[in-house]
């Protein structure tokens, strides 16, 4: 107590009137307000950082300013009243206005009335802009006077006072933005990752699966569980398969500037569409295909009719004739199923990292699993219908279009 009382004595001495010069004061370090000043009060709040708290305050076309020098424990205190000459007489629309700084939000001060004394927070001027609630009235039993951020309140009968808030906190806004990247992988525009004030995803992936319609030329995707159907004579259905995350937002681990900053789109499927494909993909891929419960290898045998070569991280997949599926004789439907591993370096290439599936031990214990078995694994299948089938359509799928292909935000 007693050093708030020296820091109290303290601003009677320095409080200097400026009217009297003919000056105008402003406080260009003060960050409160005291959102009703007038009459007798004070004020206590801790000091943000400053050696000296800066006030300023007006009553009645009078400016008096002056400085608070915290105690031991950074906090400042002060009184104004008519024995120090800072109290305002004026009150109700012509009262004052009193701020200072710099403080820390949570500082708070008290008005004494006639009979009772109010207490309120020292409002924050960087609010002060925001829209103000109305508050809702008593009737004529309860006055209610404007201040700067605040309504003075005062019951007649009683001569309750009280001083309430007329700016309050709102919630924050839900963060929607996924994490991912910024820019057109352009000179004006290089790739930025995008990672912060976004939404990380749940470490997912997907297979995208690509083909070309016949018909349109159109790039088409086909989707988990889609069909393609054979050729009916010569020649090969081709299909490109990589790993991008599922779009619940990720960021790159790494990042360089190389390319015009191309590899912040690495893993964003919106980029399987476009020329940047081969640049941003999840790399550190291995595929494994078979046909119903047969194993096709990696340019190795067609089986019914499948092959595939596995480069730069990608498959790709021919689908050919086989009579022995397709003929006059026969109408079978082959099931192709992919299962793609990512290594446990793969694994780490974005944030968050690719969640890790494994086979456990008879222990069930993680943390005794090798590195080798520390992977992510995603699969997807197709099936490969005869042409003129019930279900056969040409290379079923549907045209791959990125969506919001260089998010800004």
């Amino acid at each position: 107590m007693k050093n708030l009382k020296i820091l109290m004595v303290a601003l009677a001495l320095l409080a200097l009137p400026a009217s009297a010069f003919g000056q105008t004061v402003s406080c260009e370090a003060c960050t409160h307000d005291v959102s009703v000043f007038m009459g007798e009060g004070g004020l206590v709040a801790t000091a943000d950082g400053a050696g000296k708290v800066t006030w300023v305050s007006t009553c009645s076309g009078v400016t008096r300013s002056g400085t608070l020098t915290p105690n031991d424990d950074g906090m400042v205190a002060a009184l104004f009243n008519m024995d120090n000459g800072v109290a305002c007489s004026a009150t109700g629309e012509n009262m004052g206005s009193f701020q200072l700084g710099p403080v820390k939000d949570g500082g708070w001060f008290w008005i004494t009335d006639e009979m009772n004394s109010a207490v309120g927070g020292l409002v924050s001027k960087e609010v002060q802009g925001n829209e103000p609630v109305p508050i809702t009235s008593a009737g004529a039993g309860v006055t209610m006077t404007a201040g700067t951020g605040a309504v003075y309140l005062k019951e007649t009968a009683t001569g309750r006072v009280g001083i309430l808030p007329t700016i309050v906190p709102e919630p924050l806004s839900p963060v929607t933005t996924k994490c991912g990247f910024t820019g057109s992988f352009s000179a004006a525009s290089p790739g930025v990752p995008l990672n912060s004030s976004c939404v990380l995803g749940d470490g997912g992936t997907q297979i995208v699966a690509t083909s070309t319609n016949g018909i349109t030329g159109a790039t088409v995707q086909i989707p988990d569980k889609g069909s393609v159907t054979r050729p009916a004579g010569s020649g090969s259905v081709s299909i490109l398969m990589d790993v991008w995350g599922n779009g619940t937002g990720h960021y790159v681990a790494s990042h360089d500037t190389a390319s015009n900053g191309i590899s912040a789109g690495r893993g964003h499927a919106a980029l399987a569409g476009t020329a940047a494909r081969a640049s941003t993909r999840l790399t550190n891929l291995g595929y494994t295909v078979k046909v119903g419960t047969d194993t096709v290898t990696d340019g190795g045998s067609a089986v019914a009719g499948v092959t595939y070569t596995a480069a730069s991280n990608a498959a790709t997949f021919q689908i050919a004739k086989d009579a022995s599926y397709c003929s006059k004789s026969e109408n079978k439907k082959a099931t192709v199923s992919i299962e793609v591993e990512v290594t446990d370096t793969g694994r780490q290439q974005v944030i968050p990292w690719l969640k890790m599936t494994h086979d456990l031990n008879a222990d069930n214990d993680l943390s005794a699993l090798a590195d080798a078995d520390r992977v992510h694994r995603v699969s997807t299948s197709f099936s490969v219908v005869c042409p003129g089938s019930a279900s056969s359509s040409s290379h079923a799928g549907v045209e791959l279009i990125p969506a919001n292909l260089f998010p800004t935000e």
